[in-house]
């Protein structure tokens, strides 16, 4: 209850109490209850999750590691000197689940969802960006226990070294950090970025988030799970071993985005013309069309996985591959 007025406090508990007793399930009616309470106030933007079926293929790593640190989020941790999770940064190529991760945890954790949009924070005026961030960082205070998305964020902390804005991106860099290290409402943050390049150097380093993920391109054990996702999502059936197989080869280089694109054809296809009118040499056909990110613009994938190999966990839980360009990674798996 905390952060709401005592008038709208009694009226939450006077509705739990209306059934005659309240249990522990009740904490997450409380819980939404609260979070409507502050679903009009501007700044950041509820992202509404209730009936969506949103499964995250591959990231055994990511997943791993928030299931270990799930229990942290409730856990009483003033005793021991630490902080409940904080929040992670993905970091990645585009197109391969970043922003997915944050609406599965919040999904996964029944916490409610908001996205803060830092590009949108740039105000006309002297101070104006500043106040926008903290009334945005202070309402996600309020609705605590929540997760906080803040998707491509170097859009937003971008050009903090500069001083072409009068130093409004330093001020917003500044605030942001002081928020996301010292405060302690229950925010878990998911920040995205796609160029790390642009990110502030003090945005990256220990004790801002509790890890930095690296999402490259789906290996074929993850293609495979990801295809699978999507095709029973949209066809409502399994795929035979074979045809499988074969779409995983013709799918190396995709990314999470093309395999959606490619399987979204195929149910179009079964739309139109009848589900018997799907074969294997649709699927294949299909697959065989897509051109993805990493054959448009290669240098850009290696650029990117060169940046993650060396300064990042990997999500999928398996080294990141050395491209054309790379030598044999060092970076072990997460644990």
């Amino acid at each position: 209850l905390a952060g709401i007025t005592q008038i709208e406090a009694e009226n939450v508990v006077a509705m739990l109490l209306a059934k005659g007793v309240v249990v522990k399930e009740d904490l997450n009616e409380l819980r939404h209850a609260k979070d409507r309470i502050f679903s009009d106030i501007s700044g950041i933007e509820r992202i509404q999750l209730k009936g969506q079926d949103i499964n995250l293929g591959g990231l055994a790593g990511l997943k791993l590691w928030l299931e270990r640190n799930k229990p942290l989020l409730t856990a009483d941790l003033r005793d021991r000197g630490i902080r409940s999770p904080r929040g992670i940064l993905l970091v990645g190529v585009p197109g391969c689940g970043k922003s997915l991760s944050a609406k599965a945890i919040a999904s996964k954790w029944d916490l409610p969802l908001y996205r803060l949009d830092l590009a949108t924070i740039h105000g006309q005026y002297l101070g104006q960006s500043e106040s926008r961030l903290k009334d945005a960082l202070a309402t996600a205070d309020h609705v605590a226990p929540c997760v906080l998305w803040i998707d491509e964020i170097e859009k937003g902390l971008a050009g903090a070294a500069s001083s072409g804005d009068s130093g409004t991106s330093a001020r917003l860099v500044g605030q942001f950090l002081f928020w996301l290290q010292e405060g302690r409402p229950r925010v878990f943050v998911v920040a995205t970025a796609n160029d790390v390049t642009r990110l502030p150097p003090e945005l990256l380093r220990r004790g801002r988030f509790d890890e930095l993920f690296f999402i490259d391109l789906p290996t074929p054990e993850e293609r495979k799970e990801i295809i699978s996702i999507y095709i029973k999502r949209g066809l409502k059936k399994d795929l035979s071993p074979e045809l499988m197989d074969e779409l995983v080869n013709l799918s190396d280089g995709f990314a999470g985005s093309d395999l959606e694109s490619a399987v979204r054809e195929v149910v179009i296809h079964a739309i139109l013309k009848g589900d018997d009118s799907v074969n294997d040499e649709i699927f294949k056909q299909i697959f065989s069309n897509v051109v993805p990110l990493s054959k448009v613009s290669p240098e850009q994938i290696d650029a990117i996985r060169i940046w993650g190999r060396e300064r990042a966990i990997p999500a999928s839980g398996q080294p990141i591959p050395s491209g054309p360009s790379l030598g044999r990674t060092r970076r072990g798996i997460i644990v």
